[in-house]
């Protein structure tokens, strides 16, 4: 009795150990190669996590989204993370497009008011209802590249 407990207790060890290590040498997704799950427009996504944030997380979470909109204002202060924001219909609401640092000359090249296809891993929203410090929300998308 005492084997199959040792026994058991080892597969279970092993089992977790297994699943742990999967999950950290996880690959990165690839934001080029990947096909979209959904293709909106900047308005769809924001009034979708404004509406029901708990349901749009379950649906886009991690997932490659394709994003249509107007373009905002661009926010080069992060060398890092090189940003975008897409106009929606909520005068508070963006959508907020992250990129990694060699896209910045295609992104220097973009004009404001302009429209633009955006392919990136959603996030998530920030912002907060209750905190009166945050006027804005925006949905995140992460590695994004523009598509037009």
């Amino acid at each position: 009795m005492k084997k199959i407990a040792t026994l058991s207790i080892s597969f279970i060890l092993l089992s977790v150990l297994l699943f742990a290590y999967r999950m950290y040498n996880k690959p990165h997704t690839n934001v080029t190669e990947s096909d979209a799950y959904e293709d909106l427009s900047a308005a769809q996504l924001f009034d979708m996590f404004d509406k029901n944030e708990d349901s749009a997380m379950t649906i886009f979470s991690d997932r490659v989204i394709q994003v249509t909109g107007t373009l905002l204002t661009k926010d080069f202060s992060n060398e890092l993370e090189p940003q975008i924001l897409l106009k929606t219909d909520n005068e508070n609401g963006f959508i907020r497009c992250g990129f990694k640092p060699n896209e910045l000359q295609i992104l220097e090249q973009l004009k404001d008011s302009s429209n633009i296809k955006v392919k990136g891993i959603c996030k998530g929203i920030n912002g907060d209802d209750e905190l009166t410090l945050l006027v804005d929300k925006d949905v995140i998308l992460s590695s994004s590249i523009i598509i037009e």
